[in-house]
This record gives C-alpha cells, sequence and structure tokens, in this order.
C-alpha cells in the first residue's frame, strides 16, 4: 500500500500548489483507509490510471506549446509574431477558473519558448478567435460561452456568427479534455442555435480523448460506467432518481469495452466502479436534508439525466471538475469523508 500510494504521490505531487496545497503521502494513506479492506486494491488501481489522466503544470505547458506550434503551422503563418498580431485567446471565465489559469501558462510558454507575449498585441485587429480550457464533460459552460461569443455584435452590428459564415474570422476550441458524448450535446447545441449560420466551421483540438459517447461503437470507456449488478443499495439509489433522460445511458453492458486497455484488467475494473458507487451513495446518505438532484455518486451531472454521474477521470494541477466521483473530491464540514483532491473554489 505504501508503494501505491506513493506512486500516487509522484504523479499529483503538484496539484493546487500553486494555492498552498501540499498533499502527501500520508494525506493519501488516509484518503485510502476510508475503503477499509479495499484500501489496497483502491490505491492500487489508481495508481495505474492516474499517469494517463492528470495534467501536472508542466505537462500543461509543454501540451501548450505544442497546440500554438500547431495552430501557427494550420493557419499558415510564418512566425510566432504574425500568428499572434492576427489572434486573440478569449478570456471569457471568472478570474477564478481555469481559461484565466491556462492563459497565464500561455503567456509564460510564450516568453520562455519565443521571447514573446500575447498581452502586447491585444489592440491589433483579430481575425482568430481560440477558446482555451482544461476539460469539457458535459460541456454545458462552454457551450453557453461560445452561444454567447457567436452572439456579439460590433459597431457595425453584426454578429460574430455571420463573420464566421463569411469566413471573416475563425472560431477555435483548444482543451486538454474531450468526452465525446458531452462534445456531440455542443455540437447539436451550436448546430440548433445557428442553423444556417454554419457552427460546423468551428473548430475542436483536444489532447486527451474521453470515449463515451451513447451510440458509438468499440469506445475505450475511459471513466467509470458500471455494470449493472444485483446490488440493493445500488439498485434501490437509482430507482429513486426522479430524472427521465437517458435511462439506457445508465449502465455499461456486460464485456464492453471488448478489450480493457483503461483500467488494469476488465475483473478490477467491475470491482473499481463498484465500490466509486457503493462508496459515493454512503456520501449522499450524509447529507442532511434534501438532496440536490444534480449530485450522483459518479460526480455532478444535468438533473434530468437518469444516470450515476459521469464518473470523469481526468485532473489537472489547478483542479477537479466536479464531474469526478464524488470520492475524489467531496469535502463538506461535518461529513465523515476525507477527499483525495481538495476542491478550490469554484466560485459557487
Amino acid at each position: 500500500m505504501q508503494d501505491a500510494a506513493q506512486s500516487i504521490h509522484d504523479v499529483i505531487k503538484d496539484y493546487r500548489n500553486h494555492d498552498g496545497l501540499n498533499i502527501t503521502v500520508e494525506d493519501i494513506r488516509g484518503w485510502g483507509q476510508q475503503f477499509g479492506d479495499d484500501e489496497e486494491f483502491v490505491l492500487a488501481e489508481l495508481s495505474a490510471l492516474l499517469p494517463e489522466v492528470y495534467i501536472s503544470r508542466e505537462r500543461a505547458k509543454e501540451l501548450l506549446a505544442k497546440r500554438i506550434k500547431s495552430y501557427i503551422g494550420y493557419f499558415s503563418y510564418p512566425s510566432i509574431s504574425t500568428f499572434l498580431t492576427d489572434t486573440e485567446f478569449l478570456d471569457l471565465q471568472l478570474p477564478h477558473k481555469s481559461q484565466p489559469a491556462i492563459l497565464g501558462l500561455i503567456e509564460e510558454v510564450l516568453n520562455e519558448q519565443f521571447d514573446e507575449s500575447y498581452l502586447k498585441y491585444k489592440t491589433f485587429p483579430k481575425i482568430n478567435f481560440i477558446y482555451f480550457d482544461d476539460v469539457l464533460a458535459s460541456g454545458s459552460t462552454i457551450g453557453r460561452q461560445l452561444t454567447e461569443w457567436l452572439n456579439l455584435s460590433d459597431q457595425n452590428g453584426r454578429f460574430n456568427h455571420e463573420k464566421i459564415q463569411a469566413k471573416e474570422i475563425r472560431l477555435s476550441v483548444s482543451l486538454f479534455c474531450c468526452h465525446r458524448w458531452g462534445l456531440s450535446f455542443q455540437q447539436y447545441r451550436l448546430t440548433n442555435s445557428f442553423k444556417d449560420k454554419r457552427s460546423d466551421r468551428i473548430t475542436w483540438y483536444w489532447d486527451y480523448e474521453v470515449q463515451n459517447h451513447a451510440k458509438f461503437m468499440n469506445q475505450r470507456l475511459n471513466l467509470a460506467k458500471p455494470v449493472k449488478g444485483a446490488n440493493l443499495k445500488v439498485n434501490t439509489y437509482f430507482a429513486s432518481l426522479i430524472a427521465d433522460k437517458y435511462e439506457d445511458y445508465a449502465f455499461r453492458e456486460l464485456n464492453t469495452p471488448a478489450k480493457e486497455t483503461f483500467f488494469t484488467n476488465a475483473q478490477n475494473r467491475i470491482k473499481f466502479e463498484n465500490i466509486l458507487v457503493d462508496k459515493g451513495i454512503d456520501i449522499i446518505n450524509m447529507i442532511e436534508g434534501e438532496v440536490k438532484s444534480n449530485v450522483r455518486p459518479l460526480g455532478l451531472i444535468n438533473p434530468s439525466y437518469k444516470i450515476m454521474g459521469l464518473g470523469t477521470h481526468f485532473f489537472t494541477w489547478r483542479n477537479i471538475p466536479n464531474n469526478s466521483p464524488l470520492v475524489y473530491w467531496w469535502e463538506v464540514p461535518g461529513h465523515d469523508w476525507k477527499p483525495l483532491f481538495s476542491v478550490a473554489s469554484r466560485g459557487n
């Protein structure tokens, strides 16, 4: 267990270092002990998963540098300065959110690798508009903010979506992680909102893909999505959910994915997912009074979806998505649960 805890620490040791949090091996062991006899199993399985799904601050800088170079080539610019002259990195989120943090890293990358700064080009007329974010899970925030931006108009009363349709400007989205199911929702949302305005002209790029589309075949399902079993506690909880959408998506079919490449093996996937759901229900049962309808064992989700949660397994140096299973981040005074990833303020 000590070796697994140390392996976990080696991966996530920079989590929220920027605001004074320093996770120790003892913290990780303390979190694991909450799983009782399953402590060793949980720590070992998580230690195998984390290198794939955790983005450190330094790794984020590497990915951003690669993406900037990719944009320069994709848009056929001869230099970084000509690219920055024509490009605005959209800043649409509140100061404590992920986008401003990513823009700060971009500025570091530009300073260190190109001896440049995007800030000095901010007053130039722009052709390219790039929306950076860390994770598209359900995608509701990204979809809303892009819709609002596309509906903005200039001094001549021309909307951004009209200028994109006329190929006068370009919009691109760059993510560290993208869930295919959430992406399909947001692409439909944009297409439905703008119809003949060709919202499909938006380009999307990501570094890590979560294959979880409800209708696609042969997916990795690289997240937590349990098989429906005979567990009375789980089935009673699920039956109690007052929701009416996507019930057929709540559980994965047995023997899917066809080849296990995310968990250590298919049997361990089943055991690990069941533990996450079981402990998540225990956490929900700690809540006194009315339970918010979007709180599920495997993370927050649209309250109209009759699923256990999204089960996201993707973490960054600065925060954890609330679409992740509750066992990782739940931290409420008076509740007998210690999180692995203490949550930074989401501004709620």
